[in-house]
């Protein structure tokens, strides 16, 4: 038996690599806010030199929201993709892990451009660290279609999906390249980028069948129901 045949083996619980990726999320997101640290004053009275300090913090700001929002989208994605398997193996694992490993370095290049948003060696490195994330999400997702996906959702995926995910790849490879002609433009390309990396399909399928954060939250309140000839009865 060859070394990456043994990768193949295994059917693994997809419970327990559900929520190590979502405690390695909420970690990341949580790191990420711990960049904005409140400016020291020489006049704690003064305003005027508060209002400078925070606009002064702007970059940090701009960079924390752009690298949530893109965190949010790999999360809602990532949810996605693993809803598709039947089970998990321990190539889709290690996988897995080297997906969790882009995602846990992402702090750095948000700190990084944060800090020297005028620098385009910074604000690239940005844009570099996110398509290489993407890749390894494309990786992890071409995986998964290929060799666990649930046989009655493999009609559903769109056709070519994995080569349509590319465009976050150039997208974000667009706006490193841009960095160094214009930082400005290298940031916006980076606040639109989430809006054309989406790994899934509208319609019928895991995401449309997973409750909703409300339903999630209410629906543990109410009482039990069950259904009578004439209606829905609660009790």
């Amino acid at each position: 038996m060859s070394v990456f045949s043994r990768f193949a083996r295994g059917e693994l619980r997809l419970t327990r690599i559900e929520a190590l990726s979502d405690g390695v999320f909420a970690i990341i997101l949580t790191l990420l806010v711990l960049e904005l640290k409140v400016p020291p004053l020489q006049e704690p009275r003064s305003a005027a030199e508060l209002a400078h300090r925070l606009l002064e913090l702007s970059p940090k700001f701009l960079s924390w929201l752009i690298s949530f929002i893109i965190l949010c989208k790999f999360w809602l994605n990532h949810h996605h993709v693993l809803g598709l398997a039947r089970y998990a193996d321990y190539a889709m694992v290690w996988l897995n892990a080297l997906f969790l490993l882009g995602q846990s370095f992402i702090p750095f290049p948000t700190a990084l451009m944060g800090e020297y948003a005028a620098n385009p060696l910074a604000v690239s490195v940005f844009g570099l660290v996110m398509a290489v994330n993407t890749v390894l999400f494309i990786v992890l997702h071409r995986y998964i279609l290929t060799r666990l996906i649930k046989p009655e959702l493999a009609r559903e995926q769109a056709p070519r999906i994995i080569l349509k995910s590319f465009v976050g790849v150039v997208f974000y490879l667009i706006g490193a390249a841009a960095a160094w002609l214009s930082v400005h433009a290298a940031f916006a390309a980076y606040f639109v980028t989430p809006s054309f990396s989406s790994f899934h399909r509208r319609g019928r399928g895991v995401a449309a069948d997973s409750p909703s954060i409300v339903e999630a939250c209410v629906a543990p309140s109410l009482p039990a129901c069950r259904r009578t000839p004439f209606d829905h009865v609660c009790g």
